[in-house]
């Protein structure tokens, strides 16, 4: 029935995509986003149905179509879809507030991207000293790469440009590598600044994987700037792709990162380390963190977090029974009633959450890391 059903979604996915891309053809824009957003609520639909391994490939699919599907809503057709106004809607830029200890673990990590990032930013050094300005951050899902990134630029004060593959690979603008160029001359005119791609192997995925003409042009825009990024030594600004999928990336492209960076699952210690940001404020006297710590292993950071917030909502839900039925007024007076986590609810998150990453997926890392890093 399970197989039945995802062939069905996947049917309906097609002729959601199909509608969408005739009404946009015909220059029916408005129409054309609301069949974008369709196809990206039955991708999520497939996300919730599918395997862990498969679910994050729809997640982000959902939020592709769903992105473009809100942008042609919202916008009055192609020209203004060009502005310098649409490019800033598409780019998040913000001065991060993450820390470096808000990280839990990841030492070596840390240090290696310490180091690599501060260079950059000394404005008086010799000729000689060379410096690394573009950074590949790879590793299994949830292991805080992004997080490491935010950190970077806290640390710098550096403008930070998080650049989401789904805006840039819109086909609704049609203009991808015209948006990608002005995303780093911004970057540029805003320097210090650190632009910080995620999930950088659906934009520059291998020429081997038979990619479309369209793909080639942003791949050729993406190389281009990675050379410009070599060639310009006085400007401040420094490069960071994140991917859990390295193997997938163009050879060519690849070569251009000049530091390889590998973001793993934590290790005991940095779990504890991670437990304890995720519960701090909590009363967890009738645990024993060492079980919690053992019963994580194979976990990423946020598989963690998505463990110990399912147990506190367990234990909101139990002496909090009749809180959804509160009206809005209710809510505005009512008090939260608390208690200590227990460690059968723990037993019931780890049952309800498990890791996102699998035997096969880590002993891929560990041969790429030998061939490639």
């Amino acid at each position: 029935m399970g197989e039945l059903r995802q062939n069905m979604l996947r049917q309906q996915l097609q002729s959601e995509l199909e509608s969408a891309r005739k009404l946009e053809a015909a220059g029916k824009e408005k129409e054309a986003g609301i069949h974008y957003s369709n196809a990206g609520g039955i991708a999520r639909k497939l996300a919730y149905q599918s395997p862990r391994e498969d679910a994050q490939d729809f997640f982000q699919t959902a939020s592709q179509y769903e992105s473009i599907g809100k942008i042609i809503r919202t916008t009055n057709g192609p020209a203004r879809a060009k502005s310098p106004d649409i490019i800033d809607q598409l780019i998040v830029t913000q001065k991060p507030t993450t820390s470096w200890d808000d990280i839990g673990g990841l030492e070596d990590a840390k240090k290696t991207l310490k180091q690599a990032i501060i260079l950059p930013f000394v404005k008086a050094k010799p000729d000689f000293v060379t410096v690394t300005k573009s950074i590949l951050l790879y590793g299994p899902p949830g292991t805080g790469k992004t997080l490491l990134a935010k950190a970077s630029s806290n640390t710098l004060n550096a403008t930070f440009f998080e650049a989401k593959a789904s805006s840039l690979l819109s086909k609704y603008f049609g203009e991808s590598t015209k948006i990608i160029s002005a995303l780093f001359a911004k970057a540029k005119k805003l320097q210090p600044s650190l632009v910080f791609m995620d999930e950088i192997d659906s934009l520059a995925p291998s020429r081997d994987s038979g990619i479309d003409e369209s793909s080639r042009r942003v791949l050729g825009q993406m190389l281009s700037e990675m050379e410009g990024f070599e060639s310009s030594h006085d400007d401040r600004v420094l490069f960071m792709g994140a991917t859990n999928k390295p193997w997938d990336i163009d050879d060519a492209f690849l070569s251009r990162f000049q530091r390889k960076i590998f973001v793993p699952l934590p290790d005991k210690a940095s779990r504890h380390l991670i437990f304890g940001i995720h519960l701090k404020g909590a009363d967890v006297s009738r645990l024993k963190m060492d079980d919690l710590v053992d019963k994580s292993t194979g976990y990423s950071g946020r598989d963690i977090a998505a463990v110990c917030q399912e147990a506190i909502s367990i234990m909101i839900r139990e002496k909090n029974p009749d809180l959804e039925n509160l009206s809005a007024k209710q809510l505005e007076v009512y008090s939260l009633i608390t208690r200590g986590l227990l460690p059968d609810e723990f037993d019931q998150a780890f049952e309800k959450v498990k890791p996102g990453s699998t035997a096969d997926m880590l002993d891929k890392y560990d041969e790429w890391v030998k061939e490639f890093a």
